[in-house]
């Protein structure tokens, strides 16, 4: 899959003129997901969870999903969702936007991609979330 667009011009079609996301914009999707919050069938992550503790997520995940606790499966996930594993599966980490959509695997990737007027921008959309009970937690690390 690839696009013709750079990153920059993406992200200008997607937060100014409203187009390209097919799907809406990312506060929309999350406010709307929120709107499900309590209910037993549904279950919150963050990726700066994932990345913190990955095992405690997964673990977190299958009890969630009901499944039995098994060491030699979750190995087997830990493995296979690893940052490296999934950056070399070229069907996981397609170029997008003028770049791979598997980049660094780090929390606080934004910095070094987003410029000052953008993060502002999802500042405020990031401020909707939170403001509507979202756990979302941007790190500079």
């Amino acid at each position: 899959m690839t696009h013709s667009l750079t990153f920059n011009d993406y992200f200008e079609k997607v937060h100014r003129v409203r187009a390209v996301a097919e799907f809406g914009l990312w506060e929309e999707h999350a406010l709307d997901w929120l709107a499900h919050r309590g209910q037993e069938n549904i279950l919150f992550l963050t990726y700066e969870d994932l990345s913190e503790d990955t095992e405690r997520e997964l673990r977190k995940i299958a009890s969630f999903l009901g499944l039995p606790d098994n060491q030699e499966t979750l190995d087997r996930a830990l493995r296979k969702g690893s940052f490296d594993n999934m950056k070399q599966d070229q069907t996981l980490n397609y170029s997008w936007a003028g770049q791979n959509f598997i980049r660094k695997g780090k929390v606080g990737g934004w910095v070094d991609t987003l410029t000052e007027k953008q993060s502002e921008i999802l500042d405020e959309a990031i401020g909707k979330v939170v403001a509507a009970g979202g756990n979302v937690r941007c790190t500079l690390e």
